[in-house]
C-alpha cells in the first residue's frame, strides 16, 4: 500500500509541484489548503498532469488552526508523513499585520504538530525560509550563519524551527527536516502549473504564471 503524505499548502506554488512529484512517485497525496493565496484550479491541473496517478490526490479545504477539521483528515486515512508548506509569506504585509502572521503561521504549525502527535505521525518536512538570516554579513549565505530575521514573517520561521527541535529532543522518535531556501521560480515544463498569486506578487524574482487553458 502506498504511503499517505499530507501536504499542507498543497495548492500553492511549491506545494503543487511537490504534490505532482509525490503522485508520479507512487505516493498518495493528501492536500490541505485554505486557498488564502492559491486556487483549487492548481489541484485540478496537478491531477491532469499526474495522469493515472491523479486519482491518488485527496483535497481538503481547511485552515490548519481548525483542529477538529484537521483531526477529521487524520481520522479519514492514516497519514505517514507531513510536508508543511502552509503559511502566509508576504514580508510587507507581515509588518503591517504581525498578529495575523503569528497566528496563522505559528498557531497553525502548533495545531498541526499536536494533531500529528495525537495520531502517531512523527515524520515531518518543514518549509522554513532563508528569511531567517535577515541581512547576512556576507554572501553566499551558508547554513551555519546566525539567525537574525528582520520582519514578522521571517521571525515565524525560526520560532517554528525551535518548536520542532524541542519536540524532537523530547521524543527522539520524531524525524524532522527543516528546509531553508530562497525564492524558487519557474513553472512546470508543461506550463500548466506555476505561480498564480492573488493580488500583487511578493517574491524577490518574477514568477511566470501557469498558462491559461
Amino acid at each position: 500500500m502506498a504511503n499517505n503524505i499530507l501536504v499542507t499548502g498543497g495548492a500553492g506554488f511549491i506545494g503543487s509541484h511537490t504534490v505532482l512529484e509525490l503522485l508520479v512517485g507512487g505516493y498518495n497525496a493528501v492536500v490541505v489548503d485554505n486557498l488564502n493565496n492559491s486556487s483549487d484550479v492548481a489541484i485540478t491541473r496537478v491531477k491532469d498532469l499526474a495522469g493515472r496517478y491523479g486519482n491518488n490526490l485527496y483535497f481538503h479545504q481547511l485552515d490548519l488552526r481548525d483542529k477538529p477539521a484537521l483531526q477529521n483528515v487524520f481520522t479519514e486515512r492514516k497519514i505517514d508523513a507531513v510536508i508543511h508548506f502552509a503559511g502566509l509569506k508576504a514580508v510587507g504585509e507581515s509588518m503591517k499585520k504581525p498578529l495575523m502572521y503569528y497566528s496563522n503561521n505559528i498557531v497553525g504549525a502548533i495545531t498541526l504538530l499536536e494533531v500529528m502527535e495525537a495520531y502517531g505521525c512523527k515524520n515531518l518536512v518543514f518549509s522554513s525560509s532563508a528569511a531567517v538570516y535577515g541581512w547576512p554579513k556576507e554572501v553566499p549565505c551558508r547554513e551555519e550563519f546566525p539567525v537574525s530575521a528582520i520582519n514578522p514573517y521571517g521571525r515565524t520561521k525560526p520560532i517554528i524551527e525551535e518548536i520542532c527541535r524541542d519536540i524532537q529532543h523530547a521524543d527522539p522518535e520524531w524525524k524532522i527536516i527543516l528546509l531553508r531556501y530562497f525564492n524558487p521560480v519557474g513553472a512546470h515544463q508543461s506550463g500548466y502549473i506555476g505561480e498564480h498569486p492573488r493580488g500583487t506578487p511578493n517574491n524577490l524574482l518574477k514568477h511566470w504564471p501557469a498558462m491559461q487553458h
